[in-house]
């Protein structure tokens, strides 16, 4: 039988425990961290590494949602969807939105990842950008709605 990624990754962590531990005596003490940051410099990082290692934000996840009061499952002063779940650097993201009444609003754009188990890195904030009230979609087949809006000029 092949082995599993899970004992892979196991036997992987306590090896590589185990050569920190030996680092940190064989240089006299100090912290582990300390230690792998002498083994590896900027130039042996892979770019994950990289990117991991910036600072990440506090403030990514929504926090201060008002629910419809009589459905309590949509927030319709501000509803939308993006026209891509995820680009590659460079790739265009178009971002539908309705506001309800019309008004500005603004963007915050996060990368999602590790960023020392902060979760997300901000990226870029537009804005204010105008809003306007786009309609809400027909149920359709299977009860599915398909929103068609426009995004927003800029």
């Amino acid at each position: 039988m092949a082995p599993q990624r899970r004992d892979f990754l196991r036997t992987t962590a306590t090896a590589a425990g185990g050569m920190a531990t030996a680092l940190v005596s064989s240089t006299g003490g100090g912290s582990v961290a300390a230690a792998s940051e002498g083994a590896k410099s900027d130039a042996q990082l892979n770019p994950v590494q990289v990117e991991n290692a910036r600072e990440g934000a506090r403030d990514w996840q929504l926090t201060r949602v008002r629910l419809d009061s009589t459905k309590g499952f949509r927030s319709p002063m501000i509803e939308g969807y993006c026209s891509r779940q995820s680009v590659k650097a460079g790739e265009t993201l178009d971002i539908m939105v309705s506001t309800r009444p019309a008004c500005p609003f603004k963007v915050e754009i996060f990368r999602t990842g590790y960023y020392g188990g902060r979760g997300a890195r901000l990226m870029a904030t537009y804005g204010p950008i105008a809003g306007e009230v786009q309609t809400d979609p027909g149920v359709g087949p299977r009860r599915l709605r398909e929103c068609r809006w426009e995004p927003p000029s800029l």
